[in-house]
């Protein structure tokens, strides 16, 4: 298991994603898949909770899973296809993901997704 925090600016998706994409070299995983996913959960993360968010990898035999937290109890939702040019995130990890969930408190929430490896 990895585990990296980050500061709630644009700047630190893409240090998210650099994280992801070393961790996906070293296990033999999928960079793209495990890259994206973090770049879309961390951007949800500094864009809707403004805290500092925290990444968990964690392989195991099945795959990994991607949890990402924050310091904001509001749930991440799956919205419906649309011309806008932001909000799919949660529509990508949907698509990507074996399995996504949400678990959280009142002082934050971790979003949490499967992907093969």
């Amino acid at each position: 298991m990895v585990i990296e925090s980050f500061a709630p600016s644009p700047s630190q998706v893409g240090a998210a994603r650099h994280f992801a994409i070393e961790a996906a070299q070293d296990w033999g995983c999928d960079q793209n898949d495990l890259s994206l996913v973090v770049s879309e959960l961390a951007t949800n993360a500094c864009i809707h909770a403004h805290s500092r968010f925290t990444v968990s990898l964690h392989r195991h035999r099945h795959g990994v899973l991607v949890e990402v937290s924050d310091r904001d109890p509001t749930p991440a939702i799956v919205r419906p296809p649309s011309h806008e040019t932001s909000g799919r995130g949660m529509m990508i990890v949907d698509a990507i993901a074996r399995d996504w969930g949400i678990s959280g408190c009142d002082s934050g929430k971790s979003v949490w997704a499967v992907l093969s490896c």
